[in-house]
């Protein structure tokens, strides 16, 4: 199976991008980042942490529907973990064109959620959401669905799955996240290339360069950022060691993670501030409020701020 990402997924030219990050901000000002998924927990939530939600103003019909009455019966059935229902109903609602269906079936045969794990299904639920990614997009929600399947395409990209002949590509990954970074602000793909700028894979090694990567990231809390940079402060790689800041970064990443999708960010922080003493601790939830404060959890910066 090839790596590319689907054709048409990067028809963007400079104009054009400056139009959509002016459109950005301004639905930044009119409406407050709140998930349209009504389930702000859910599986969904990480993909509208990077944009708007629309605000109360007419938008054209379209041909294939975004919720329907299968979709919404499928999300309650997943939501109290009837997985076999919730599947039945996503593929037939993803039958149908949907490409919130096809989102959520990637992700169950990504995580192995009700399914056995399948990469090479979740690449291909992923790229028919993908596909239909258009630059011109006047629906945040459908523009916010596609640009989150076209990271996970680069995360396979970036890390391959052999099991389902997908060899790891860290360059083309690189050039993904660094369009997606760019055009849109997302902090998953902000967040790879910090690591990867950190570890020069896929692109010239630069720390300084991936800790400013990284910063965009924890700015929009995203907790693998925050994590990230706690380890980075705790081990003084690249910065200074310092104890006190790692374990804000830690704190931080636990109020932004969800446990049944980052167990390992939950674990470590338990096991940093057991490490520390009282005054270190007070110290670090301190330093935590105030950038809580600054940049509150589930409060995101328009793209390029």
């Amino acid at each position: 199976m090839s790596m590319r990402a689907p054709s048409g997924v990067w028809r963007m030219h400079a104009g054009i991008r400056h139009v959509i990050l002016a459109a950005v901000s301004m639905l930044m000002m009119l409406a407050p980042a709140t998930a349209a998924d009504d389930d702000e927990k859910g599986p969904l939530a990480e993909f509208y942490s990077y944009l708007p939600a629309a605000p109360d103003i007419h938008l054209p019909e379209f041909s294939i529907p975004f919720w329907t009455d299968d979709l919404k019966k499928a999300k309650r059935a997943y939501k109290n973990g009837d997985y076999e229902r919730a599947l039945k109903l996503f593929r037939r609602a993803s039958d149908d064109g949907n490409i919130v269906a096809d989102w959520y079936l990637g992700h169950m045969y990504s995580q192995g959620v009700g399914v056995p794990r399948n990469d090479a299904m979740a690449y291909s639920y992923y790229s028919r959401v993908a596909e239909h990614y258009d630059p011109e997009e006047t629906d945040p929600n459908r523009l916010r669905i596609t640009v989150d399947a076209m990271v996970r395409l680069a995360d396979y990209q970036r890390r391959g799955a052999v099991n389902a002949g997908l060899q790891p590509d860290p360059k083309a990954a690189a050039q993904s996240y660094l369009k997606i970074a760019t055009a849109y602000g997302h902090p998953a793909a902000q967040y790879a290339l910090g690591v990867m700028s950190i570890k020069g894979e896929g692109v010239k090694k630069n720390p300084q360069q991936g800790l400013k990567w990284l910063m965009a990231a924890a700015r929009k809390r995203y907790a693998p950022a925050e994590a990230y940079l706690g380890d980075l402060y705790w081990s003084g790689q690249i910065v200074n060691a310092d104890r006190t800041r790692a374990v804000m970064w830690y704190i931080l990443a636990r109020e932004s993670a969800r446990p049944d999708e980052n167990p390992e960010i939950f674990s470590r922080a338990e096991q940093i501030e057991a490490s520390v003493g009282a005054d270190e601790r007070i110290e670090a939830e301190a330093r935590a409020r105030v950038w809580e404060e600054r940049y509150p959890a589930g409060k995101v910066k328009a793209a390029g701020d």
